[in-house]
């Protein structure tokens, strides 16, 4: 409006009857400097116009000053701005936008991020073509004409016509065309190096529901869980089994596309103890052949199931333990363990299979370093330590115990015995062990709704996740089995909240 006014002074508005009312402007006056030395112009018009160019969206309110849209700044308008200050070198290029520096991701370039990818490309295709033409082509005529005439006078002659035979040969030379074509395909194959965990490890305070309800509501269709305890990850298929133990289930579905719907792969006939059924899934393992053992502790029994078992598949038992709670797989004998928490002993299967045989406790409830106190988790470290670990949740301990125990055993106390409490060298009700490569133990504190890390030799632990109550993202309630996946994310099964959670690997 400023460049037009500044040229024109005679004017033309349009009415409603479509007819022109001409106006002539005597005095527009223009400021974007804010000055008013031009008041008085007589010549009607003065403009004082921009020196500078306003980018992205800035609009001009002075000679060389523009209004930014939100999310830039600058004479200009060109200097993006970032609500979180961008970390680790990364560099803000755009509203809230982050381009971050190697080895570094996310919003703020605070997550670590290393990949590996390796291209191949050695794909050849040949086209031959042959076309060969061969004519011959022979003509020949030959033609003899003979006359005698004879009169009184005898004269004679004698005409002779030859032709003569020719014989034409026309050869169309044989060509041979190779054409020769090459394309390349490319092939890209995608490895991710996942660091070793220390003492250094941290994780994501706030965690992704991978299956459940995120607002912590139970329910029987596939989509639901009711009181998850036990859960197995299958590191090779990166899939994840669970015991879905208010629903008499065991469901199996995966971690890279989390589905919306599980798959049954035993159980869901209803509560009851035939070998189709069950009353309390509590643990589940499976063994190198793909078979799979549940223990169900309100029929106090081990039911072993074929791999590709279904809701129709019938088990065998695989033996009686009383008030059978988690179980664990030795992977390099089959040995299965299981604790038993009437009898507060753990139980051993030989190979995966026989009479079970007592592999520590069994002397009776107490806090003994040869007796257990209603035992409920159990874990063998068969990759670091070559241990036997136990939830004794009774004695709000953790107890190791060596390879090849017995009832005889006296085993060391690795974690809490300090009463039942929320102290960071206590814990209440303990439910789950798993060893890292570092030899840290990791327990899900069931009763504190947290999960802590014990150092090797320490006496007290650190809170990595939870550790209060309740069904938000960096909530648990009553914590169960614990599993690091094969990227060192650590999965939860959030009992109370009916659901599974993933808390993301941040630092190695």
């Amino acid at each position: 409006m400023h460049q037009q006014f500044s040229s024109t002074t005679a004017v033309s508005l349009t009415a409603d009857d479509g007819s022109t009312i001409p106006v002539q402007l005597c005095h527009v006056q223009s400021n974007p400097n804010g000055n008013t030395n031009n008041e008085s112009s007589s010549d009607g018009i003065v403009v004082e116009p921009c020196s500078i160019v306003c980018q992205n969206g800035g609009g001009c309110i002075g000679p060389t000053t523009c209004a930014c849209t939100t999310g830039w700044s600058g004479d200009t308008c060109t200097i993006a701005t970032c609500t979180n200050n961008c970390q680790n070198g990364g560099t803000c290029t755009a509203p809230d936008t982050c381009t971050c520096t190697a080895g570094w991701s996310g919003d703020t370039s605070s997550a670590t991020s290393s990949k590996t990818t390796t291209a191949t490309e050695n794909t050849t295709t040949t086209a031959t073509t042959t076309t060969t033409a061969a004519t011959t082509t022979t003509a020949a005529t030959t033609t003899t004409a003979a006359t005698t005439t004879t009169a009184a006078t005898t004269t004679t002659a004698a005409t002779t016509t030859t032709t003569t035979t020719t014989t034409t040969t026309t050869i169309i030379s044989t060509t041979t065309t190779t054409t020769t074509t090459t394309t390349t395909t490319t092939t890209t194959s995608t490895t991710t190096t996942v660091c070793p965990q220390s003492s250094q490890s941290a994780w994501s305070q706030t965690a992704t529901t991978i299956f459940g309800s995120q607002a912590g509501t139970s329910g029987s269709t596939l989509s639901l869980l009711n009181s998850p305890i036990g859960m197995y990850y299958d590191q090779t298929n990166n899939i994840l089994i669970v015991a879905d133990y208010g629903n008499q289930r065991i469901l199996k579905f995966s971690i890279n596309n989390p589905p919306s719907v599980a798959t049954v792969i035993a159980g869901s006939n209803g509560g009851g103890c035939s070998l189709n059924q069950f009353t309390t899934t509590i643990g589940v393992v499976l063994d190198s052949s793909g078979r799979l053992y549940v223990s169900d502790s309100g029929c106090s029994r081990v039911v072993v199931f074929p791999s590709g078992s279904n809701s129709a598949t019938s088990g065998t038992s695989l033996g009686t333990v009383a008030v059978a709670e988690q179980i664990s797989i030795n992977a390099l004998t089959s040995d299965i363990y299981v604790a038993g928490y009437s009898d507060n002993a753990i139980y051993k299967f030989i190979g995966g299979s026989g009479s079970p045989v007592v592999a520590a406790g069994g002397n009776g409830a107490g806090n003994a370093v040869n007796q257990l106190s209603t035992p409920n988790g159990v874990y063998y470290d068969y990759l670091y330590t070559n241990a036997l670990y136990v939830a004794d949740s009774g004695n709000n301990r953790v107890m190791k115990f060596p390879s090849g125990s017995t009832s005889a055993t006296s085993g060391t106390v690795v974690a809490g015995n300090n009463g039942s409490g929320s102290g960071a060298n206590q814990l209440n009700d303990p439910r789950s062990i798993v060893v890292d490569s570092s030899g840290a133990l990791y327990v899900s504190d069931g009763g504190n709704s947290r999960v802590t890390r014990w150092l090797p030799n320490a006496t007290t632990g650190i809170t990595i996740v939870g550790g209060t109550s309740g069904t938000a993202s960096n909530q648990l309630t009553n914590a169960e089995v614990i599993v690091f996946d094969k990227y060192g994310n650590l999965l939860v099964v959030d009992r109370g909240n009916n659901r599974i959670q993933l808390f993301n690997l941040t630092t190695c």
